[in-house]
């Protein structure tokens, strides 16, 4: 018998769609991704940033620049950690930015490692 054009074209087409089914729902393999890992300093201004910062670095709130967003950021970066950190202890425009980030009891270290870490989602 003659072999068909559905049967020659099915045989390797299932094959290839079973390949792929098979790659598509294999779970996951036994080892866990892993995250990188941030350094201390940086770490533990990612702490102030998810406790104080947020707030208005988040959303954009009274113009923030927003968490990871490297066009709101991008004006910021060039001038500089220790401007960016001086308008953070001090407070920015006309209170837009409030001393401290409206936290006084973060010490100049805690902000400091603060604009590190949200620099460091931009660069």
């Amino acid at each position: 018998m003659k072999p068909t054009f559905a049967s020659s074209f099915s045989s390797p087409f299932l094959v290839a769609i079973g390949m792929l089914l098979f790659v598509a729902c294999s779970g996951p393999t036994d080892e866990p991704e892993k995250a990188p890992q941030l350094a201390p300093e940086l770490l533990a201004g990612k702490a102030v940033v998810d406790k104080t910062c947020i707030a208005c670095h988040g959303q954009g709130l009274n113009g923030a620049p927003i968490l990871g967003n490297k066009k709101m950021w991008g004006k910021r970066l060039p001038q500089g950690e220790d401007v960016l950190v001086s308008h953070a202890i001090n407070g920015f425009a006309m209170e837009m930015m409030p001393p401290r980030g409206g936290n006084p009891d973060l010490s100049d270290e805690d902000i400091r490692n603060a604009v590190r870490y949200m620099m460091s989602l931009v660069q």
